[in-house]
């Protein structure tokens, strides 16, 4: 059979009345409660959904249990805000609403879910939305069942044993990434959820934890930074590995070694992905997130261990001095099956300044416009150099890598207090026989950052296709007012606090160009960037910058 063809038999199959009978088949009798969610939630969402609104991801919807056009497949809403209502992390909104009736609506909710998507649907049922959807109800049961009629826990250990049939089979292949983590997490709650019932599911969680153990200690790389080197999934994947190990804990259980140490790597990874404001780079997806949950989620990792120099494995650098903070992207993008998401920012870098952002990537953020999410994905849309407008690392229409920039090369050293990156990567070899190399210095008081971007052809050969356009990119922060200054020959910067900053430039021509935003969720804010632009002749270039902190 054809694999287009088999493909639509399977889902033919999985939404057919037999395949749902076959969920039901020897549902437990009982159910224990495992770990009941101690995240915040957000008293204003849990509100609006009281009032029959439903907000996720910049998108807003009605929602009710007795509504004729039922929400959880509704045609005209979003996928982001399908995801999230079907994912029901919404249910801790409504706990810590202020409202004693959020815990009724909720409960109605979910019983609608349950009667009306009962058999599989690849949008409700999709793998990571049942992994979510699962992990919420068992942690939110017994504040569900509190506002719920007599039969409501039948209806529910029903619905969810269908639904932990359907995710074991699921798990069976194709795990791959950040979503294996989550999944897996939900195989974990569900068969603790049931453990009660005899020794029935005694034997599927040692299996799933020693799966998870395996995939993790490979997953997380041996610098604590996750495979897809994503600041916000390092949150995401650092969250599900707490929630386990709670999990266990609640159950009287030891958590896997290789989990215990996962999150002992993770930790300081996190920290080191923060930027002075306390909020997340912008690296490979990633936006700045919400500070008190970061905050949060660090507090319950048990480390105390402070944010490291560098990353070795996946090649991330860090520059501190005074009240100045660098991040740099010095490594390789990610590989096949970790790329679906990845920005070609090879070579890109961020800068703070106290706590006040001014050197970013554009960012994204779940929710955002699709073309702006492609768009954002480009090597333009980061503080790096581009060549000819051509990315560094190809970007497919199916969203994956390909041709990425090789031979990501870094050097690092310290001299008196100040600090040097020497990096260089082959993205342009292929196609113009250049070489970008990156050289970042960072004065001892953080006051002085000065960087050379060098453009050559490989081993010292002439550029095999010269007289390319480069453009060297610095994204301004949208807080942050430039204005060219010295006659077009160097750029000023001020900042929300009065602070200032000039970057002044030999090599390029200089000047102001438009920019887009995307690091704060739910927003798409106009800004600026500073662009150094030239052509590469045969023999190769350098451009020569200084961004300067400015006293008084």
């Amino acid at each position: 059979m054809a694999t287009g063809e088999g493909r639509r038999f399977g889902r033919w199959f999985l939404g057919s009345a037999v395949y749902s009978l076959t969920l039901g088949y020897g549902t437990p009798r009982s159910f224990f409660a495992v770990a009941p969610d101690s995240w915040p939630g957000d008293t204003a969402l849990g509100q609006r959904l009281l009032g029959g609104e439903f907000v996720a991801h910049g998108s807003a919807g009605a929602v009710s249990p007795e509504s004729e056009d039922p929400p959880w497949r509704r045609a005209s809403a979003s996928a982001f805000w399908l995801d999230a209502l079907n994912g029901f992390a919404w249910l801790r909104d409504l706990r810590d609403c202020g409202d004693p009736a959020g815990a009724a609506l909720a409960a109605r909710l979910v019983d609608d879910w349950g009667n009306r998507e009962w058999r599989w649907s690849p949008r409700t049922w999709r793998r990571d939305v049942l992994a979510a959807r699962m992990v919420a109800w068992i942690r939110h049961y017994d504040w569900l069942a509190a506002g719920a009629d007599p039969g409501f826990a039948a209806r529910f250990v029903f619905s969810l044993a269908r639904q932990r049939a359907h995710l074991k089979r699921a798990l069976r292949t194709g795990l791959v990434g950040h979503e294996a983590v989550a999944a897996l997490k939900a195989m974990v709650f569900a068969d603790l959820a049931f453990l009660r019932d005899g020794k029935r599911f005694e034997k599927s969680l040692e299996h799933t934890l020693a799966r998870l153990a395996k995939f993790v200690k490979r997953y997380v790389m041996h610098d604590g930074i996750v495979a897809e080197r994503a600041p916000h999934l390092q949150v995401a994947v650092l969250r599900h590995l707490l929630d386990v190990r709670a999990a266990l804990s609640s159950a009287e259980r030891r958590a896997p070694a290789e989990l215990i140490a996962a999150i002992d790597r993770m930790a300081p990874m996190l920290r080191f992905f923060r930027h002075g404001d306390g909020g997340l780079a912008l690296f490979n997806g990633a936006w700045e997130g919400d500070r008190a949950l970061l905050d949060l989620i660090l507090g319950r990792s048990g480390s105390n261990e402070g944010a490291p120099m560098m990353a070795l494995a996946s090649g991330f650098q860090r520059l501190a001095a005074g009240t100045s903070l660098v991040i740099a992207d010095a490594g390789s993008p990610p590989g096949r099956g970790m790329d679906g998401i990845a920005h070609a920012g090879t070579l890109s870098f961020e800068m703070s300044a106290a706590h006040e952002r001014l050197i970013v990537n554009c960012g994204t953020y779940p929710g955002a416009p699709r073309d702006w999410r492609h768009f954002m994905r480009y090597t333009a849309a980061h503080s790096t150099a581009v060549v000819d407008d051509t990315n560094s690392t190809e970007i497919t229409n199916h969203g994956a890598l390909e041709y990425r920039a090789g031979n990501v090369l870094v050097d690092r050293a310290d001299n008196e207090g100040a600090q040097w990156l020497d990096m260089s990567h082959d993205g342009y070899r292929s196609l113009y026989g250049i070489i970008h190399r990156r050289r970042l210095w960072l004065s001892p008081d953080g006051g002085d950052l000065r960087g050379e971007d060098t453009f050559v052809g490989p081993e010292g050969r002439p550029v095999t296709v010269p007289d390319q356009r480069f453009i060297v990119r610095f994204h301004l922060h949208p807080a942050v007012k430039a204005t060219l200054a010295q006659s077009g020959q160097a750029v000023l910067m001020r900042l929300p606090s009065g602070r200032g900053w000039r970057l002044r430039a030999s090599g390029a021509g200089i000047g102001l160009a438009e920019s887009i935003y995307l690091g704060e969720e739910g927003r798409v804010r106009r800004t600026e960037q500073i662009v150094l632009v030239g052509q590469v002749p045969m023999e190769g270039c350098t451009v020569k910058w200084a961004l300067t902190r400015m006293e008084g």
